[in-house]
């Protein structure tokens, strides 16, 4: 029982309000698109103080879950972490993958176990997100 409750504790994510930033880092800013299939796209916005995704912006001057926090944890910056994972926008990292034969810039995004949202900085029709556990 003592276990399970350990392993508990470390799954939940830390309050990062204390440490959270309302400044998005430079790195990854723009706009960034995650194709779906079909000629649709995901589509996240980054600005100096805002972040969009599926319509949805957050920012300082907004009040409650819609209010921008930004915290880093590692190479990784969490948006609007939280314990509750529907209010969570995941964790973030820019760098380069492997598009059309030359590396391109493109926005990591992790949420869930195993689950990577690739979005490059141009419109590709071809998803590049992938899983590492099934």
């Amino acid at each position: 029982m003592a276990v399970i409750f350990g392993i508990q504790l470390t799954a939940l994510p830390a309050d990062a309000s204390a440490s959270a930033s309302t400044t998005t880092p430079k790195a990854l800013r723009g706009t960034w698109f995650e194709y779906r299939g079909e000629g649709k796209f995901n589509i996240i916005k980054i600005t100096t103080h805002s972040f969009t995704t599926n319509g949805k912006s957050y920012t300082p001057s907004k009040k409650s879950d819609r209010k921008l926090q930004v915290s880093k944890w590692g190479s990784w910056y969490l948006f609007n972490k939280s314990k509750s994972s529907s209010k969570d926008l995941g964790q973030y990292k820019a760098t380069k993958q492997l598009i059309g034969g030359s590396y391109k810039r493109v926005l990591i995004k992790y949420r869930g176990i195993g689950t990577y949202h690739v979005f490059p900085s141009h419109k590709y029709e071809h998803k590049y997100s992938y899983k590492v556990l099934d």
